[in-house]
């Protein structure tokens, strides 16, 4: 699947992230900075893949970043 660069003019970003080996991803969380997003209520140490998207703009959202597995602090 090709992915589309996000849109420049996005006032939104949504991120979603689960635990690692679990199905299931956590509730969205939204933030208007595209470089600040601070998650609530992960176990410190767990290891959780993460996903992004810009919405707005002229393509309303883009398509999901990649996952990009984290560690918790």
């Amino acid at each position: 699947m090709e992915r589309t660069s996000p849109d420049q003019n996005a006032y939104l970003y949504e991120g979603r992230i689960k635990l690692e080996g679990e199905e299931t991803w956590l509730p969205r969380v939204f933030s208007g900075d595209s470089r600040h997003m601070i998650i609530d209520g992960l176990t410190p140490g767990a290891f959780y893949p993460v996903e992004l998207r810009a919405l707005g703009g002229s393509t309303r959202q883009s398509d999901w970043s990649y996952p990009v597995s984290h560690r918790s602090m």
